[in-house]
């Protein structure tokens, strides 16, 4: 047998019975097994479609790459600087990098074949690592080469991560999109949970060279495997603008006129803004808890913990009436964890702040994708996901620049404090202030 081709893995016999997805109407008639079964998280997409657990696969992979990578770059810069300043200076430039990726990338999704973009993607982020490699081999490790690497790993995930993010819809069922977007969580946070403690581990045995060196030989697993995925070309408009900026003011419009896209994005902006404590990570396990990169490794593995268990039990997440709501309560919930890590006393107390933050961005990320690509037509997928990751890329930079340089001017608890309680009034504002928050979803579009 050929394998089906994604439009039609899309369409499972059981597609009927699937739950709708925030915004849709709950199942009623539960019976007491069912009101259990409903937080257990939904495998259909993985059972349905071929093609979406190629990609699952692939994505995995590469998260687990990402996550031992960014781990051992942030320890490598605050080794060499002693400054989580420039831990979150290395961050914006590769926030920079994605930008300027996604500028392209946004707009090349919507008008050339989507799986070859993300196998381009991936091997260029191969030659990245290879240049990490290179400069933890030199006698005298370079700073100024980190940032080189994190402007060009950073542009090379710019240009492929909208095609990935516009392909999903063409792989599963409307239906199933929370459901994908679950699945997707769970894999990002094993990954966020294990890959920083592998990372410690790789870097306190073998050294940095030695952890770039595992990261590059699996980076180059990537592309392989998303090399098989069949072809994912995109819905062409038949009223497509011609010219680039023609193009990309098309998506901005749709952004601009659909009230719960703009609001979910301006929400998550505000949050990402104000309470970004990933930077100060390196910082608090030497200085203020005394470990060692052992103990970095932990911390950054914390807040996935929590958004693991939160992604285990997801399943309410395919049937909210009022999804805005949740959102907002997610935000509030994140700064109110990050405001209590800066009261933390002890390690235990800072492990169990940073894995409740985790759960609340977990949570509001399921919804925001799910409401995100039920809303957008197909024509237009790549530009509005590239938007949308442009605020997810330039928030945390700017956040985690604020709090770096709050840090290094007060304190790691005053930043995190006073961060966490600028987020949590911030993002209560932020639903009042956006009716479309309040209110039930607009129809989905039609691709």
């Amino acid at each position: 047998m050929t394998e089906p081709a994604p439009g039609d893995a899309a369409r499972p016999a059981a597609a009927e019975a699937s739950c709708p997805g925030p915004g849709g109407a709950a199942p009623q008639g539960l019976g007491r097994s069912s009101r259990l079964a409903r937080f257990a998280v939904d495998t259909s997409p993985l059972r349905a479609s071929p093609a979406f657990r190629l990609l699952y696969l692939a994505r995995s992979v590469a998260l687990m790459v990402y996550g031992i990578n960014a781990v051992a770059v942030a320890w490598q810069t605050y080794g060499l600087t002693r400054s989580s300043l420039h831990v979150a200076l290395v961050g914006f430039c590769l926030a920079g990098g994605q930008l300027a990726g996604l500028v392209f990338g946004g707009r090349l999704a919507d008008r050339h074949d989507r799986r070859t973009l993300m196998v381009g993607s991936r091997i260029a982020y191969v030659g990245v690592v290879g240049l990490l490699l290179g400069n933890a081999l030199l006698p005298q490790a370079h700073v100024g080469l980190i940032y080189v690497a994190a402007l060009a790993g950073g542009l090379s995930s710019g240009v492929g991560a909208p095609a990935l993010m516009a392909a999903l819809p063409s792989m599963v069922a409307r239906e199933q999109l929370a459901a994908a977007g679950a699945l997707s969580a769970i894999s990002a946070q094993l990954a966020a949970l294990l890959a920083p403690i592998l990372a410690g581990a790789l870097i306190a045995g073998s050294g940095l060279a030695g952890c770039y060196a595992a990261v590059m030989v699996a980076s180059a697993l990537t592309p392989l495997l998303l090399a098989r995925l069949p072809q994912l070309s995109p819905a062409q408009a038949a009223d497509r603008a011609p010219g680039a900026a023609a193009e990309w003011r098309d998506g901005l419009r749709f952004i601009r006129r659909s009230p719960m896209i703009c609001g979910m994005l301006l929400l998550d902006l505000t949050a990402c803004l104000l309470a970004m404590p990933f930077v100060l990570l390196p910082q608090i396990a030497t200085e203020t808890l005394g470990g060692d990169a052992a103990l970095a490794g932990v911390l950054h593995a914390a807040p996935a913990l929590g958004a693991l268990a939160a992604a285990l039990s997801s399943g309410w997440t395919r049937s909210l009436q009022r999804p805005g709501r949740v959102l907002a309560a997610m935000a509030v919930l994140w700064g109110m964890a990050v405001a209590a890590a800066g009261l933390a006393g002890s390690l235990w107390a800072m492990l169990a702040c940073l894995a409740l933050a985790g759960m609340a961005d977990t949570v509001g990320d399921i919804v925001r994708g799910a409401l995100l690509q039920q809303h957008t037509p197909d024509a237009l997928r790549g530009r509005v996901s590239a938007f949308w990751l442009v605020q997810s890329t330039l928030g945390p930079a700017l956040g985690g620049l604020q709090m770096g340089y709050v840090a290094r001017r007060f304190a790691v608890s005053t930043a995190l404090l006073a961060g966490g309680v600028a987020c949590t009034v911030g993002s209560a504002a932020a639903w009042a202030a956006l009716p479309a928050l309040r209110r039930d979803p607009e129809p989905p579009a039609q691709a």
